[in-house]
């Protein structure tokens, strides 16, 4: 992601955002990932050495980095095909954190805490927020299957709205539960789900009205009173829920804090799709998920348009293949 120059930036998003503040923040956030990129790949031998709740804590700040760097970034004004090429990367920059996460549980001193990836009860909860989002906005549904295994690790509970958006791209997310794990704003949001279709745009544009004093317990509320913290003020969720529900965002398109052209550009993308229904198992079928490992060797069929048939071996990962359903589901075939 190139810095944008003081005149680029005048054509910023979030008015409130300083060019001082974003170009330190920038500057500042990109040199520690150089750092951090660059330690990463010393000698084998030498990072053997490192206690692994040292890399735990450096790809924890490398996750989230990426992810704030993300954030401001479309409030600074940055192109959104810029940002949409820049998603990935932090996608697996969580995905890094998560893996020595569960090595740092697994040691003695980490099976004290077992802590989660991200604890949704807490302030962290806005990063899992803006994975969902962002993926959806930006094109990327085809990878939200990996995001549960990120946001379920450790988590008692899930999240009530989280769990209504992800359950339109993925098959597996039928547990939905009726609370959300940090209440206001979102617990708002779960009667537009549940209401009929013509009276969701009214219900997203009245929960926009109230988003901000809704919010008074989230880590960004005030936040341009703090200087550097600032990243805008933006209701990620209500523009996911809008794309996931295919809502008419014609009453609340202007309205403060909708990000209107994330929406028109995931409706745009050529990466997005709309949610469908999965195919339901035929009775004794044998079924198995990208990422899991293959329970039978032989011939396998995606359940997708059109199919797919592969070869695997048993204890063989399955792969994904960017399924129109967001999650590869593979069925054995004699």
């Amino acid at each position: 992601m190139h810095k944008l120059s003081l005149e680029e930036f005048s054509s910023r998003r979030e008015k409130l955002m300083d060019y001082k503040v974003y170009s330190s923040n920038f500057d500042l956030t990109t040199r520690g990932l150089e750092i951090l990129e660059a330690s990463l790949k010393k000698d084998p031998e030498e990072l053997a050495k490192i206690p692994i709740a040292n890399f735990r804590a450096a790809t924890h700040q490398s996750a989230q980095s990426r992810l704030e760097l993300l954030t401001r970034a479309y409030s600074a004004g940055h192109e959104l095909s810029e940002l949409r090429s820049y998603y990935p990367t932090v996608l697996a920059d969580w995905e890094r954190y998560a893996h020595y996460s569960v090595l740092h549980n697994e040691t003695e001193t980490g099976q004290s805490s077992h802590s989660a990836h991200i604890p949704l009860k807490d302030l962290p909860f806005s990063y899992a927020n803006r994975l969902v989002a962002f993926g959806i906005l930006l094109g990327w549904k085809n990878l939200l299957y990996k995001i549960p295994k990120i946001i379920d690790y450790n988590n008692p509970n899930r999240d009530g709205m989280l769990e209504r958006i992800l359950s339109r791209y993925l098959a597996d997310r039928t547990d939905l539960p009726d609370e959300c794990t940090r209440h206001l704003p979102y617990y708002n949001t779960i009667r537009i789900f549940t209401a009929p279709a013509s009276e969701r745009s009214a219900l997203v544009a009245e929960y926009l009205e109230d988003w901000y004093e809704a919010s008074r317990r989230e880590p960004y509320f005030d936040s341009h009173k703090r200087g550097s913290v600032f990243q805008g003020y933006w209701s990620w969720e209500a523009a996911a829920i809008t794309i996931a529900l295919d809502i008419d965002d014609t009453p609340y398109r202007h309205a403060q804090f909708y990000p209107a052209d994330l929406v028109d550009f995931a409706r745009q993308s050529t990466e997005a799709y709309e949610p469908r229904g999965f195919p339901g198992p035929v009775e004794g079928e044998l079924r198995a998920k990208a990422g899991d490992r293959c329970p039978k060797g032989g011939d396998w069929q995606s359940l997708d348009t059109p199919p797919r048939t592969i070869t695997l071996s048993e204890q063989q990962a399955m792969p994904h293949t960017g399924s129109v359903y967001g999650l590869t589901v593979w069925r054995f075939i004699e």
